[in-house]
């Protein structure tokens, strides 16, 4: 009968710790060491009671003295939240003999299991547009640990306190190669000068839309050096061909990647190009937009002064048989040579000049004569003198600028002789000349030749001419 402490002891230990989960089984194991006389076959009652929870069994037990195991038990303890933890464990033995019910009883102290702090956010995404908040809070395991709480992304970081808004600065837009990307925030907890462990969620950075590429500039010049030389610094309807340059950049690590510029209702995808030669004169817009590596775009849109022009025309050339001074007559012995035309000013900043070269068609050579316009789009009458009515003259208008110079505009007319002539009034016609008198009349001397049959119904004076002239 000697006391349970002497013959027998409970054993236990920890198993391996649970971390996540803030727990550790403990098993306790119960010994009976006999004393060489006593015994009970019958399965007396034994009892295990490990943090107040007890665990009922029944084992026999022999003389022997060696150690017997009359039960095993394990329970799963949950630590404090700061992961200290003490357990008890005590044991009953009611023998069912003259050694009555021995007990037993032992604590130990658990390892502690270091906690990490909770860690949350209020939102699951947020722009980094350094004006909108969001909110990280560690929730401590203990008072006495301390938390560190950093966001990063890329090679960007920042320290946040715990509970106090943040916000993302925009310049970690560079770390986003598309327009989002995914920031770690993590909190490190500390008991002392010892890192317990870390946390991390994840936080969802967006490139706020108002991110967009940048068009520093569009740069214009004239592509067609004989447009400068002509007209200085403007742009030229029908001759201009421009050249254009877009100066544009991506913003926050982003890149251009598509130009495009529609201009005169051409669309160019270069960044720099020479135009086709402009069709459209006045106030010529160009649409400019640009695409950046995350898919922004920056649309502009350029207005271009295009001055009207098109080569000198003459529209219209014609002449009539004249005396000197220009009165109308078909006998005359000048030309009055009218010609119609039209020289694009281009700011008064072109020139203009006419010329108009004749000779009879006979003539090997042309006469040529300068010929004054004061207005850009003229009618001008040139009197030519000492011309013959009855021979077949040439003349031609050439009409330059500028550009044309060295290939002018020309029209060419020739004149002929009179065939056919009515008097006025009626009364008269005449062959080969104007009609001045009553009858039938060949003029200029032309001989006169009938073939076939000519029945005639006038006076026998008339009878009597024809029969002079012709016969019978």
């Amino acid at each position: 009968s000697a006391p349970f402490g002497a013959h027998g002891s409970p054993g236990f230990c920890p198993h391996p710790r649970l971390i996540a989960n803030n727990t550790s089984v403990v098993t306790a194991k119960l010994y009976y060491y006999g004393n060489g006389v006593s015994y009970n076959y019958n399965d007396p009652s034994v009892k295990i009671t490990i943090d107040g929870t007890p665990y009922s069994f029944s084992h026999d037990f022999t003389t022997s003295t060696s150690a017997q195991l009359l039960a095993t038990k394990s329970k799963t303890i949950t630590h404090n939240s700061d992961g200290s933890k003490s357990v008890s464990v005590s044991a009953s033995f009611a023998t069912g003999v003259s050694l009555g019910t021995l007990t037993t009883s032992k604590s130990i102290t658990l390892t502690t299991i270091p906690r990490v702090s909770d860690l949350s956010l209020d939102k699951e995404s947020v722009p980094a547009d350094g004006a909108t908040t969001v909110t990280a809070t560690a929730t401590k395991k203990s008072s006495s640990f301390t938390d560190t709480i950093v966001v990063k992304l890329g090679d960007y970081s920042q320290t946040v306190t715990s509970g106090t808004a943040f916000t993302i600065p925009k310049d970690w837009i560079n770390a986003i190669s598309g327009t989002s990307a995914v920031a770690t925030v993590t909190v490190t907890t500390k008991s002392g000068s010892t890192t317990i462990g870390t946390k991390s969620v994840n936080l969802t950075v967006t490139v706020p839309d108002n991110v967009i590429p940048v068009i520093n500039d569009v740069s214009i010049t004239e592509a067609v050096a004989a447009v400068t030389t002509a007209f200085g610094s403007r742009f030229t309807q029908n001759l201009s061909q421009l050249n254009v340059s877009i100066d544009a950049e991506g913003v926050y690590g982003s890149t251009i990647k598509s130009y495009s510029a529609t201009l005169d209702g051409v669309t160019y995808i270069q960044q720099a190009f020479t135009s086709n030669v402009i069709k459209t004169a006045g106030t010529l817009s160009m649409s400019v937009k640009v695409t950046d590596s995350r898919g922004r775009t920056k649309g502009t849109t350029v207005s271009i002064a295009i001055v009207e022009y098109t080569l000198p025309t003459i529209t219209a050339m014609s002449y009539i048989h004249c005396d000197a001074d220009g009165t109308q007559n078909a006998n005359g012995t000048s030309t009055k040579v009218t010609i119609s035309g039209k020289v694009y000013p281009v700011e008064e900043q072109n020139t203009k000049a006419l010329k108009l070269k004749y000779r009879a068609m006979s003539d090997e050579t042309y006469t040529e004569r300068a010929i004054t316009i004061s207005d850009w789009t003229f009618t001008v009458d040139v009197i030519i003198n000492n011309t013959d009515p009855t021979v077949t003259y040439e003349y031609i208008a050439e009409l330059t600028d500028k550009i044309n110079a060295s290939t002018p505009e020309t029209y060419r007319i020739t004149t002929g002789v009179v065939v056919l002539s009515r008097k006025a009034g009626g009364g008269g016609i005449t062959l080969f000349g104007e009609a001045e008198e009553g009858g039938f009349v060949v003029a200029g001397g032309k001989p006169s030749k009938l073939t076939g049959d000519l029945f005639i119904t006038v006076d026998s004076e008339f009878e009597s001419l024809w029969n002079e002239v012709f016969g019978s």
